[in-house]
């Protein structure tokens, strides 16, 4: 799930789909070493221009720049429409400089004890330095603590299959609710009370159309322990039982899609379950929110909220972010911005100068679908922009792009929120088979930082959410 923007909902997927035909030609991670700074803010990149892109992109998606399938303009933030971190979960990370360590299983441990530590607040590893043979391993756990900020929520994913030449041909709606059980704003983590299970977080989510696959469910619970698999379990009503899933097959994607539970957000497998390598540190042009960049608009405080405004205070429950309808990717507008692009190109996102760590990762299971993935951590934020997928041989087979969205100052806890003026999707590039996945199209209303019951995640109960 995306964010505050449009969230991907990282649950069960039931059957990957891949075309047949050679795997692409090996790909190397696109990152300068420097910021791109010659080039104008506002300059649109396209197949006229996008040598100027070199480096700062991962070879696959440069080439749909030059071939004219995608045109985004490159964007400088400069702190007068927003920040890129959130002060105060930055402030509360500092805290924990020196704590923590990662043992060789690839599980945050307190130093101390050289145990799993009961809850962990911020990043667990605020100071990263290139010359730590654990820095790869640091910057994912540093990513997964920045999702557990965001806090608990509950939207409604809708899922879209795009061809380049007949634009959107299937969408299914899944509703997710995702709790955290760990590293949550204090105010919000003291809700969550005792955790016997010591589960770390828990996703249940529901198909709600079409009709041919409403009712499927599916429940996944994942623990501290870095040596506990996750426990996963599905229900589909021509079968009227619950089944439970090796998770094993989180990569597989759901219901003939190209995203996978282990996509999620951005990376959503555990993570003791890779070798995790950095292999670089630079620059790329990671997408935000366009509007949000261009056209700011969000209120500063609950004062300022208007009947029109997209943020609406829930109060005790939590806050809740409905987003405009506009175009999202080219199909919607295919005579208008869109023309031209390819049917996914997306419509609403600028491309930014941000420095990344790039990190490696690889599945420790050998029959795991992909051989490697290549990240890009953002290293003020940790939030991921592109995430290049590998065959076994080296072949590129997927890129997964999330926009990201600028954080604003809100009069209520948490302090902070993630705000889009567009909403954004995620986009799942197929290029062994020329399609895409995009989630959050349209982007549903999202409930953030809400408290969920428990009960909702029990085994029994998932019958009666497929009914």
């Amino acid at each position: 799930m995306l964010g505050r923007r449009a969230r991907i909902s990282p649950f069960l997927l039931l059957g990957l789909c891949l075309a047949a035909g050679p795997a692409p030609a090996a790909v190397t991670p696109g990152a300068s070493p420097t910021p791109l700074t010659e080039v104008p803010d506002g300059t649109l990149l396209s197949k006229d221009n996008w040598q100027i892109a070199q480096g700062y992109l991962p070879d696959e998606i440069l080439e749909l720049y030059k071939r004219g399938d995608y045109a985004n303009p490159i964007r400088k933030i400069d702190g007068s429409k927003g920040m890129v971190y959130d002060p105060r979960l930055k402030e509360l990370s500092q805290q924990n400089a020196g704590k923590f360590d990662v043992d060789e299983k690839g599980t945050v441990v307190d130093k101390t004890t050289g145990k799993r530590p009961p809850v962990i607040i911020g990043w667990p590893f605020p100071d990263i330095q290139a010359s730590d043979p654990k820095a790869g391993i640091k910057a994912m756990w540093n990513y997964l603590y920045t999702l557990s900020w965001a806090g608990s929520f509950h939207t409604v994913s809708p899922l879209n299959w795009v061809e380049r030449g007949s634009g959107v041909t299937r969408r299914i709606e899944i509703d997710v609710h995702f709790k955290y059980y760990d590293g949550q704003p204090p105010e919000f983590q003291e809700k969550i009370g005792e955790n016997p299970l010591n589960i770390l977080n828990r996703t249940m989510g529901v198909v709600k159309s079409p009709a041919d696959v409403q009712g499927i469910v599916s429940l996944n619970w994942r623990f501290r322990e870095g040596d506990k698999p996750d426990q996963s379990w599905t229900y589909v009503p021509a079968l009227r039982r619950v089944r439970p899933i090796n998770p094993a097959n989180r990569a597989d994607g759901f219901l003939g899609s190209d995203l996978s539970q282990d996509d999620g957000a951005y990376f959503d497998a555990k993570p003791e379950e890779f070798d995790f390598k950095l292999i670089g540190d630079g620059w790329v042009l990671g997408t935000y929110d366009d509007k949000g960049i261009e056209n700011p608009s969000w209120p500063k405080a609950l004062s300022e909220l208007s009947p029109a405004s997209p943020l609406v205070d829930h109060s005790d429950i939590g806050w809740r972010i409905s987003y405009p309808a506009v175009p999202l990717i080219a199909a919607q507008e295919p005579e208008g911005a869109g023309k031209g692009l390819v049917a996914w190109a997306p419509l609403q996102i600028a491309l930014v100068p941000r420095p990344v760590w790039i990190v490696e990762a690889v599945p420790k299971n050998p029959y795991y679908i992909y051989g490697k993935q290549v990240m890009y951590f953002d290293k003020d934020n940790f939030r991921g922009y592109w995430k290049s997928k590998y065959d076994w041989k080296g072949g590129v087979l997927m890129n997964y792009q999330v926009p990201e969205s600028l954080i604003w100052k809100i009069d209520g806890p948490p302090g902070y929120m993630r705000l889009s003026n567009a909403g954004g999707v995620a986009i799942v590039n197929n290029f062994k088979a020329d399609r895409a996945t995009v989630s959050g199209l349209p982007v549903a209303d999202t409930d953030n930082w809400i408290d969920i019951p428990d009960q909702i995640y029990e085994t029994e109960r998932i019958v009666r959410y497929g009914k």
